[in-house]
This record gives C-alpha cells, structure tokens and sequence, in this order.
C-alpha cells in the first residue's frame, strides 16, 4: 500500500517534471517572436555611447536550440530617411537566406554603429510567420540630426569669421549641413577655447547646446560662451639673468613685450600684450633662450614661468575721467634662467656627408665665407646665416637640394665649441626650358630678356632671384615672389630642371585721374593716361594734362626700352607748361585764409615754357643695373612779371644778359645731359629693399643763348627691418649750377626748396637767401601855391632797396622715412624727418648788370644817384655786388612729423595728408637798408638838415627852390616816411604744417 502510494507521488512528480520541460521551449518561442537582441544610443552633446546586448541564452535552451536550425528570412530597416536601405545594407555581413547566427549579427550590429549615421540603435529578431524556422531581422534606426544652423552666443573679443577660418586651420569639419558629430564639437569647443585665449580671454567658457527643429531631424548648434574677462600680460621679470638687463630680455619677446611704436634704435611703449600661453613658450625659447645662444650662452637653460594671475584696473576707452575705470586681469609672469658658462668658436671642419665623395667646392675658399673665427664669441644666430650663406654659394653652382647639417663639439673645459658642417650637395643641375604662364599680353621674349640664366646653362639661384628682381622693376606684373611663382621640376636622372614662372600682369592701361591742393600747383585737377607694356613689348605711352589755379600742363612721352632687341632703353618727350608764381595767393591757399603781404616784396610772376626732350640708356654691361645715358632737351621760356620785385629779379641782375630785346623774353635753353645710375630698387611705386644712385651734368649751350651747367646727384637707399614688416627709406640729393662765358643762370633754373618734394613743412619754393635790389623811385608831393592858391606837386627821386629771393645755386637735401603698412600697400603711415639747406656759394652771380648800375650812378642819366655809391652818411655804400641778407645763405632747415598715404590701385596715385613740425625755422623780420636821396637835394645848413651837404654846396635843390613852409612840412615827411623807414620783408616760416597733397617725396 505505502510502496503503492510513493510510486503515484513519484509518478507525478515525474509527469510535473515532464509538463515543466516542456513548456520551456514554447516560453523561449513566445519571447522569442520579438526580441531585442542590441541597443545603443548616444548622448548628442556629451558623446557618450551607451549599449545594451542581451543576455546568452540559457545552458538549458542551448541543446533544445541546436536541435533545430533557424534561417534569416529577410532583413528590415526602419527609420532611416537620408541613408539608402542598400547603402545599410552593404554595410553588414548578414544576406538572406544565411543561418540564423547571434555572433554574426553581433558583428553586423557594430558594424551598422560604427558608420556614426545614427544615434540610436536597436536590433531586434522576429519569428518569421510564415516559416517556423525563418527569422525576420529587424535595424530600428534613428539617425543622427543634420546641423541647420551655427550660432555662437556671447562673442564679443572675435568675429564669427576669425573662427571659421580658425576651425578651416585646424581641419575641425564642423559646417551647417553637416551631421551631427559630437566628436568635432568636442573639437571645436576645444578649438573656441584656444581661439579666445589668444585674444586674452583664458577664462572663457564654451558650453556646446543645440535646439531641435520641430517636425525635422534638424537641430541648431548654439556655443553658448561666458568669455570672462581679458587677461593681459603684466610683470615679466627675470631671475637669474646678469648677462642682459630685463629691458632686453623683455624686448627679445616679440609676442609679449608690449605694444610699442618701432623706432629704429628704440621702442616706445604704449599697451600691454594679450596673454597667450602657447606664444608665451614661443618667445622663451626663440625670443630669450635664442638671445643667449646668439650671445655665446650654449648652455643656457630657461626654466618653467611662474605664472600669478591679479586683478587689475583700467581706463575705460583710455579717458577715466569721463567713462570711469574697468577691471580686469594679468599674468605676471616670472621667468627662471640659468645662463650658464660662455663659449667662444673653436675649430670649424667642413666635410662632405658621403665619405666616399669629396666637396665640389675648395673647403678653404668655403672657410672664408665663415662669419665666426677661432675665438670669436659662438653665435647661433652667424652660424644659421652662415648656413644660408652656403645654400646660396651652392645655389650659385646648380646645387639646387644643397643641405647643410651642423654638427658642435663643446669643450667645458676650454669653453669652445668646435663645429663640423656635413655637406650633403646631391645633384647638380642645368636648366633644360623655361615657361611662362599668364602672360596674356607681354610676350616671352620681354620676359625672356629680363632673365639672366639661359636653357643649357647651370641653374644659378642667385641669377634667378635678380632676374626676378628685374622683372619685379618693369612693373608689368604683379609683385612675384621668387621662391612661390616658380614652379621647378627636377629631373634627378638627367640632372636638369624645368622652369615654369607663373605670372598675373597689370592691366597695361591705366588712367589716372588727380586732384588737390598742392603747394606747387595750388587747387588742381589732372588726367594722366599711359599705356603701360604697350603692344606686349614693353614700350611706354603717356599723355597727361594738368589744371590747376597755377599750374597748366601737357605732357606726351613715349619710351622703348630694347630699340632693334637691344638693351638700347629710348624715348621723348614733349610738354607745354604754364607756371604762376604768386607767393600771396600760394600762401593764402595753403593756409587757407587771406594774408597781409606788401605786395613789392614778394615775386609774382608767370612762366611759359614748351619743349621737348630725347633720351637714350644702354647698360654698362650685359644684364647690369648700371645704366649710362645721355639726353638733349630744347626749352623756350617766356616770363611775365606782375611786379616789381620779380622784375628787378629778372632784369636788374645779370640774368639779363641773355641776347634779344628784353630778358623776360625768347629765353632758349639747349642742354645736353650725360648720366650714369644704378638701380636695385624693387619696386618703383612701394618700394621694400634696393638702393639707387643717379648722376647727371648738364651743358647748356649747344645753342640757345642761356650757357649753363649743372650737376645732379641723387641716392635712395630701402631696408626691411622688423621682420621685413617696416621699411626703412633713405633719401639725399645735391645739385650745383653755375653759368659761364659770362653769362649766368636764369632765376627760374636756380634752387628753391620748400615743400613736399624736399622739406615737408615748409611753403613751396620759400626756402632761398635773400637779397635786396636797389630801385630808383619818385615819391610824389602837392602843397598848395599861395601866390596863386593853386595846387602844385612835384616828386622827389628816393634810392630804395626791394627784397627779393634770388634762388642758390647750391642746395642739398636729405629725408628719412620709416615706413609702416597698415592695409598692405593700399595704406601706410610713414615717420620722417626732412633736412637740407641752399644758398648762394659764388656770391659774384648776384651783380647787377652793369646798364643797370650805371643808370643809377652816372651823371646826366634820370633819377641818377652819383653819390650813392659813397659811405654814409653821404651816400647809400651802394656796390654792383649785392649782399646777401644775413642768417638766410645756407641756412639749415628741419621738418619731422607724420603722413598716412593712400595708394588707391585704380587711381595710380598716392593721396597723403601729413603733419610737419618745422625745426631751425627763420622767424624774423629782414630789414634793408635805408632809402638814399641825393645829399645835393635836400641838405640845408642847420641841425634841422636831414643830410650833410657835400662839399661845395650850401643848400640843396628843394629847400632852397620851396616857399620855407612848404619844406618844412616836407622835410618832416622825408624823415618820418622815406630815410627812417626801410624796406621790411617778415620771413616769419611756419612753425608747424597740416597738409594734403597727391604726391611722394621719394
């Protein structure tokens, strides 16, 4: 019975055991219909990933699983809308029809994530309804939005498009239209933060965000950004240092010293610098640890910074008292150094790099070219140069690959460093063809013959870089740059290169179109046209026409510069000219009101000149900038004289002795000019590096009747300082004319300086000596006659002495500029100085004419004045040789101060504006000597008499043929008016100059 009931209960366990079995393959079926094998999902802005993979299947369901064989039935996507299906398709390993694999879809899974396309993943298997052994594989994807639109929140210190160039640099990717990829925000919040701490703002913060678009996979980027305040570099000091003073060290930092104005020899300082920690590590070690190795410090060691950021304040705007102060913050940064023992040049050893094949050059002769001797103070700075110094003694020789390698030995002991240069020469090269690209118009042999290296010879670097240099002088292109246009192609196996120079030309025609106020020209207006590079073969045209309140010109010329394919440089000139000289209105448009100027006293004349000039330059030899010429020019010049201080200018002197009735008229000048002139200059319109000298001496003469000569020099000198950024700019000039046969120079030929083509701050043509002409005169008197109440007059002839400015016949000048580009060429800022002098150094041109002179003294002629030429008190010390107003001959004069110059590129004329302030300046009132009347006129015995007598004679002609009241009242008015009141000429120069002017001193 007991046995009986234990087997039932056993039974039914075994039969519940049974039933429970068997229902563990329908449970897994039923879940299995629709599960989710993978999942993963990404945080868009953080960029966290985070995936789910479902638990293996259970030991126990594993031999039930294996007794049947499941198969892929087909593959679904769903969600995808910018991603073809075929696309994901391609992308993973599964097909239908392959056995049902949990490892292969694994695979297929991260295959389908890794493309980044989505942010979110699911895998999920179905039973297949239609096959109990199919599978349905099924991708739910959501993909990743696209970037519709960028925006940065709270940017103050840049501009949107500093930092899209900025991630462009830096291959950040990150653009609207793009897909969302946290990975690049990662970067361009990196990439903001590194921007805006080079613009001082080390404490900004960049938070990435973004704003879904509604009823759109389409999200906007926003940067939200707390820029924080802006640090500035403070305190830099040193410890350690005892070879260079801080001041040094400091200016060694080229991106932390601050902002200073760039004198040559001296900075001047006027802000602080951005802080910025990369370039902060840049100035230690080529600004401070470069300073010491240049120095002999080989050894130097520059610690770590200790960095201190302070609070700080400032003026708002740079005015406190009216927009208060600000705060902000700086670095203080000191800096460690141990500089370490100080070495001298050892020996130097120059060797090959392949021991099996020696030097094509003599080592000796490469030794000279060593700036640093044995014993010298050991500079890295000579020996880099010294290096660059090879590449182009190689470079001159076809070693287009040279490379040096420097080797040092340092000696502690001795304190010497030995070095060994490895030369490693590679191959030689000869020019096989040279081509030119985008010369349109200019055809290949005006180029071709600018350059100094032929196919078939031995590439020359050196004679390239000046062909480039010769080119870059025709201002036909372009400025070409030497190491970029040039495309080189090197065959190794030959041993030849190919050339191909790319060049981007002018337009050849250009019209230019002025105007103004000019010192010289008063207010202008002008048309310049010229055709430049006429035909593609070089030739020049040029018209020009200019009108203006004192000027009119016209001017046509025409250059060649290869006549017959010859470096023969020919052409003309033809020019009509009308010049009024009016000193009153010149000043009054100058400073742009009204003066009071005694009229007598200054020159007011008109000058028509026409002519025309040929000239021809050959090079002193094949491809030289040395250049000799000769011209001949032919000038008829006609003056018009409007009153009588330019009329005594002209006629009273021995300018006049020129033939023809009169000296203002029929002046013919012939001249015959030789030169010699060397130019290396780089540019003629903006000039950076290159020297010019000119030299010329010109005869007038070959006809004509003014025989003159003159001498010309003038020099130029451009040098690229501060990191080839600023130029500075060299000019002198020095001319000398003189006359001869007994003839002297015309006035309009002679020197006057003045004005912004010599010395800036001062009037046109207002620098010269002064003389005082003398000028027989009649001062006119009326009493009235009682004998017959009626009205009688009668003039009294009075020697009087007019100022007048002669001219010099030597003058030199000299003007310094540092010139500063602020938009390139188009704009630049230039500090100058200007100084110079001329005067009169063969003081027996300035005689008056021996007709003139005896008109004054002789006897028998009008209003003569034979007494004149004795002292005084009885004469007036007239002499044929005029004296020259004391502290005006070669009197030195100064201008400094500051011009901006706008170069406009259609216009082809630079527009400037400048402040001078004028240095040694004359500021006096020039007095001449007394007016003369004859003693035998108006002496008298008595005290009252205004003259002594001379001998012989009592009493003059007028108070002894006046009623006694008549000359008592007119010997009241000779004294008071005439003899006390000489001729005054107040040459009161400018202390200071504003202006505006279309021009360049040089």
């Amino acid at each position: 019975m007991l046995a009986a009931r234990v087997t039932r209960v056993v039974t039914l366990l075994i039969l519940f055991a049974g039933a429970s079995s068997a229902s563990v393959p329908d449970n897994l079926a039923t879940d299995s219909s629709k599960t989710v094998l993978f999942s993963a999902s990404l945080d868009l802005l953080s960029g966290k990933e985070v995936v789910q993979d479902a638990p293996p299947a259970s030991p126990q369901a594993q031999p039930a699983a294996s007794q049947q064989q499941y198969v892929i039935e087909r593959i679904e996507f769903i969600g995808n809308r910018r991603v073809r299906t075929d696309t994901l398709k391609a992308r993973i390993f599964s097909r239908d029809g392959d056995p049902y694999n949990e490892d292969t879809l694994r695979r297929d899974f991260q295959a389908l994530w890794n493309t980044q396309f989505f942010e979110d993943v699911k895998l999920r298997v179905e039973d297949s309804p239609k096959r109990a052994n199919g599978k349905i594989i099924i991708f739910e994807v959501k993909e990743r939005p696209q970037i519709r639109r960028i925006r940065y929140d709270g940017i103050h210190s840049i501009s949107e498009s500093d930092i899209l160039d900025r991630f462009k640099e830096r291959k950040v990717g990150l653009s609207v239209e793009s897909q969302f990829d946290p990975t690049k925000i990662k970067k361009a919040e990196v990439v903001l933060k590194e921007l805006l701490g080079e613009h001082g703002r080390q404490f900004a913060k960049v938070t990435p965000q973004y704003e879904r678009i509604a009823s759109s996979n389409a999200v906007i980027l926003v940067f939200k950004i707390e820029e924080g305040p802006k640090v500035k570099v403070g305190r830099i000091k040193f410890t350690g240092n005892h070879a260079f003073s801080d001041r040094k060290l400091i200016r060694a930092m080229r991106h932390d010293r601050p902002y200073a104005i760039p004198l040559y020899f001296w900075n001047i300082p006027v802000l602080t610098r951005t802080y910025d920690r990369q370039k902060l590590s840049e100035d230690l070690e080529v600004g401070v640890r470069g300073l010491y190795r240049d120095n002999g410090y080989f050894k130097v060691s520059v610690g770590e910074p200790v960095l201190e950021n302070v609070d700080t304040t400032h003026a708002r705007l740079g005015v406190p008292l009216v927009t208060g102060k600000g705060r902000g913050k700086a670095v203080n940064i000191t800096i460690p150094i141990e500089e370490g023992e100080r070495f001298r040049m050892g020996t130097l050893k120059i060797v090959s790099s392949d021991p099996d094949k020696a030097l094509s050059l003599k080592v000796d002769a490469l030794k000279t070219a060593f700036p640093l001797k044995q014993g010298d103070i050991f500079s890295t700075e000579k020996v880099r140069k010294a290096l660059e110094t090879y590449g182009k003694i190689y470079g001159e020789y076809g070693f287009i690959d040279f490379t040096p390698e420097p080797d040092t030995e340092v000696d502690d002991a001795a304190k010497i460093i030995n070095l060994t240069l490895r030369f490693d020469e590679q191959k030689q090269y000869t020019v096989r063809r040279i081509d030119f690209v985008g010369n349109t118009t200019t055809r290949d042999k005006v180029i071709r013959r600018e350059l100094m290296i032929d196919e078939g010879q031995l590439f020359n670097k050196r004679l390239w870089e000046t062909s480039i240099l010769r080119l870059n002088q025709l201002d036909y292109f372009d400025k070409i740059e030497a190491d970029k246009a040039a495309e080189i192609k090197r065959n190794t196996k030959a041993g030849t290169v190919d050339i191909t120079l790319k060049l981007k030309e002018k337009g050849k025609q250009s019209i230019g179109l002025q105007g103004g106020v000019s010192g010289l020209a008063g207010s202008f207006i002008g048309l310049t046209y010229q055709t430049n590079n006429f035909l593609g073969l070089g030739e020049t045209l040029t018209f020009s026409a200019q009108f203006g309140s004192l000027t009119r010109t016209f001017m046509f010329g025409f250059t060649e510069p290869y006549l017959f394919d010859r470096p023969i440089s020919t052409g003309f000139t033809v020019f009509s000219s009308r010049y009024q000289f009016d000193q009153a209105r010149q000043e009054a448009l100058l400073l742009q009101q009204s003066v009071s100027i005694n009229p007598q006293f200054i020159q007011n004349y008109v000058q028509n000149s026409t002519g025309f000039t040929i000239f021809a330059q050959y090079p002193l030899r094949r491809l030289s900038f040395a250049r000799i010429g000769v011209s001949y020019g032919l000038t008829r010049t006609s003056i018009k004289s409007f009153n009588q201080a330019s009329s005594l200018l002209f006629e009273s002197l021995q300018f006049r002795s020129l033939t023809g009735p009169s000296a203002l008229n029929g002046i013919v000048s012939s001249t015959i000019t030789p030169s010699i002139s060397y130019n290396t200059v780089n540019n003629p319109i903006n000039p950076t590096a290159g020297k010019s000298f000119y030299y010329s001496v010109g005869f007038s003469g070959l006809g004509g009747n003014v025989k003159t000569i003159t001498n010309v020099f003038d020099a130029k000198y451009f040098h690229p300082i501060n990191k080839r950024r600023n130029v500075l700019g060299l000019h002198f000039s020095a001319a000398h004319t003189t006359g001869y046969a007994g003839q002297e120079v015309p006035p309009f030929s002679r020197f006057y300086m003045g004005g912004e083509s010599d010395i800036r701050g001062y009037d046109i043509r207002s620098i010269s000596p002064v003389t005082f002409i003398p000028e027989a005169t009649a001062t006119p008197f009326s009493y009235v006659d009682p004998s017959c109440r009626c009205q009688r007059s009668f003039t009294i002839p009075v020697l009087t002495y007019v100022a007048t400015l002669p001219g010099g016949d030597l003058q030199g000048y000299g003007n310094v500029e540092y010139r500063i580009p602020i938009v390139g060429n188009i704009v630049q800022t230039s500090l100058f100085m200007d100084t110079g002098t001329d005067g009169v150094i063969r003081r027996s041109a300035l005689q008056l004419d021996s007709t003139g002179f005896h008109s004054l003294t002789d006897l028998g002629q009008p209003a003569n004045f034979p007494d004149a030429t004795k002292a005084p008190p009885l004469g007036s010390g007239l002499t044929q040789q005029l004296a020259l107003a004391p502290g005006t001959n070669f009197r030195l004069r100064g201008s400094a101060g500051i011009e901006f110059v706008v170069q406009l590129p259609i216009i082809q004329a630079p527009f400037r504006i400048y402040y001078a302030y004028n240095v040694h300046r004359l500021h006096d009132e020039l007095v001449a000597r007394n007016p003369y009347i004859e003693p035998s006129q108006i002496c008298e015995p008595g005290p009252l008499s205004l003259v002594p007598c001379p001998q012989g004679i009592t009493t003059g002609f007028y108070p002894r043929t006046l009623p006694p009241e008549v000359w008592s009242s007119v010997r009241e008015e000779i004294k008071d008016f005439i003899l006390n009141n000489p001729g005054r000429l107040n040459y009161f120069e400018p202390k200071t100059t504003f202006r505006f002017t279309v021009s360049r001193t040089f």
